[in-house]
């Protein structure tokens, strides 16, 4: 495994690797506008120029996050958590008294935009205030474990049923992916194992070239799910090149139905966001993050969801577990492979052609890649089980009642997908209450934590032995932490790492650097640019005689 601080791969691979993060992520996101927009009122183009911007805003978060927030490889993308308060939004009767479509999509939109600005704001301070620290104090790896594998548990419904659209497309997507990460992985091609580093890259372009090929032949009919043309009225609507920008749909409008409800969406993608750092690092090679840097990463993820409000999405983003399953399959947890898929994910949004040509992938294809890539995120999550006692039965009813009930309660077929109206009533109180047991993630924190704190049990039993030396790491001094969580050039000194998040959970602010503050490595800069990331470290040593080998060097 590649952690996400070494010398980075060579540019072109990079590249190559950020790509096949930003395929990774292109279904999930361009599904939300295609579920949303038409609800909304929107026509062709105003979808295309919805997707163009939730790419953009999409790529910009993921720069946010990788270089001032908790620095993991984690690609930020649109999250399906917000989506059932937007649809509460939709179906507000004042909005829907809007007759003219595109009159009710602006209004919906800017709606939508205002409470999203909203609890981003709310996220912002429970991030850079570290009041999320105090909960991180209490969460072990018995809570974690089922809260992660709930995370993939709960995508179950939108994996294999979209496979079934397109037998043939789908199943080879599925097959392609497990032959070239499991069974031709170890094979090289001029000294290069690239079934192990693209796989992928290499099973969208397999398979899409065998639907294009059979499309162009007219083996199915004009409406088949296969066609790789079913989709090409996207790519007609969308102009050539656009910028994104803020205000683009007109000024955000406040409104309380509007941005209650949004707050269950927020709960719910802060603890997958949470669950998605430890998911992370553990496949990434990275030490776990401290509550200090689980906090920084919040906040910058709130600067991003503020930022999605301004530009105006349908939504908001947040931590993709898509991605993370990709890192597993090539074993490159590289940070700087995740800035270059950010850097492509926003060219392309701007070259609106090329983002609506991939929009146009067959969805059967996209569900085969969930298929092979959701069910890590589960093996991830059940392999925290490793610090804590399976033989205790106190653990392993925690466990697995937190697990089971969180599928029963939020899952695909739980009890709350099997309902037609809300079963809380009609209320703020209801939309927030609707939002939060419609997601199995926060069901399996809800029913994990409480117990795993108030059962008796050692802190051996409950693996916080392990957690303590986590959560009280030196994390100003020791080299491994330093090298994969410092902020990057000057802003480690300026802002001294965000240390004061860490008082909390430690009761006392860290130790200072003994050598002064040093950025982390493995940053697009350092890629692009060597002697910058090197002149960025001896500002933040203050050492003269580092600044002038960085004269030579850049000479």
């Amino acid at each position: 495994m590649t952690p996400p601080a070494p010398a980075p791969p060579p540019l072109g691979t990079s590249l190559l690797l950020g790509l096949q993060h930003y395929l990774t992520m292109l279904g999930a996101t361009v599904l939300i506008p295609l579920i949303v927009c038409p609800a909304m009122g929107a026509d062709g183009v105003q979808t295309a120029k919805v997707i163009s911007s939730i790419f953009f805003v999409s790529g910009i978060n993921t720069l946010l996050q990788t270089t001032i927030g908790d620095r993991l490889p984690i690609v930020q993308g649109g999250s399906f958590a917000y989506l059932p308060a937007t649809f509460q939004i939709i179906g507000n009767a004042e909005l829907q008294a809007i007759e003219d479509d595109n009159e009710r999509f602006l209004a919906t939109m800017r709606t939508i935009q205002g409470a999203v600005i909203v609890v981003g704001a709310f996220q912002f301070v429970i991030g850079y205030t570290g009041i999320i620290t105090i909960l991180l104090r209490y969460l072990s790896p018995v809570t974690i474990a089922p809260v992660i594998a709930a995370i993939g548990l709960g995508l179950t419904g939108v994996a294999f049923n979209g496979v079934a659209e397109c037998w043939s497309l789908g199943l080879m997507q599925l097959f392609t992916i497990i032959l070239f990460s499991q069974y031709l992985k170890g094979l090289s091609i001029f000294g290069v194992k690239i079934f192990s580093l693209f796989p992928v890259v290499l099973a969208i372009a397999v398979t899409w070239s065998f639907g294009a090929i059979l499309t162009a032949a007219d083996v199915w009919e004009d409406d088949n799910a296969c066609r790789t043309d079913a989709k090409s009225d996207i790519l007609e609507d969308s102009p050539w090149f656009r910028v994104p920008y803020p205000f683009q749909w007109g000024t955000p409008i406040f409104k309380s139905y509007a941005w209650v409800p949004m707050l269950g969406g927020m709960l719910a993608s802060m603890i997958e966001s949470i669950g998605d750092y430890y998911s992370c690092a553990n496949l990434a090679g990275a030490p776990p993050p401290t509550p200090g840097i689980v906090s920084r990463g919040l906040g910058s993820e709130a600067i991003g969801v503020i930022l999605s409000g301004l530009i105006g999405t349908t939504n908001a983003t947040t931590s993709y577990s898509e991605n993370i399953g990709a890192i597993s399959v090539t074993g490159v947890g590289s940070r700087v492979v995740v800035q270059c898929g950010a850097l492509i994910i926003i060219v392309v949004s701007c070259i609106a052609k090329i983002g609506a040509l991939l929009a146009t992938m067959p969805g059967a294809m996209t569900n085969g890649l969930y298929c092979a890539l959701f069910g890590l995120i589960v093996a991830v999550g059940l392999s925290n089980l490793q610090y804590i006692d399976l033989n205790s039965p106190r653990n392993q009813f925690i466990v697995g009642f937190a697990i089971f009930n969180s599928l029963s309660i939020a899952g695909p077929g739980g009890y709350m997908a099997n309902q037609t109206t809300n079963p809380f009533g009609s209320t703020n109180a209801a939309d927030i209450a609707y939002a939060i047991f419609s997601s199995p993630m926060i069901i399996a924190f809800l029913a994990a934590f409480p117990m795993d704190n108030t059962v008796a049990g050692t802190r051996e039993e409950r693996g916080l032995h392990v957690w303590d030396k986590i959560q009280s790491h030196d994390v100003n001094n020791d080299p491994e932490y330093v090298e994969v969580y410092s902020l990057p050039i000057g802003l480690a000194k300026l802002f001294r790492n965000c240390g004061y998040l860490e008082y909390p959970a430690l009761g006392h602010f860290p130790a200072e650097p003994k050598d002064g503050y040093v950025s982390s490595g493995a940053d697009l800069g350092d890629l692009c640019c060597p002697c910058w990331f090197k002149r960025g470290n001896s500002m933040d040593a203050e050492t003269e005689r580092d600044g002038n080998n960085d004269e030579e060097v850049c000479a």
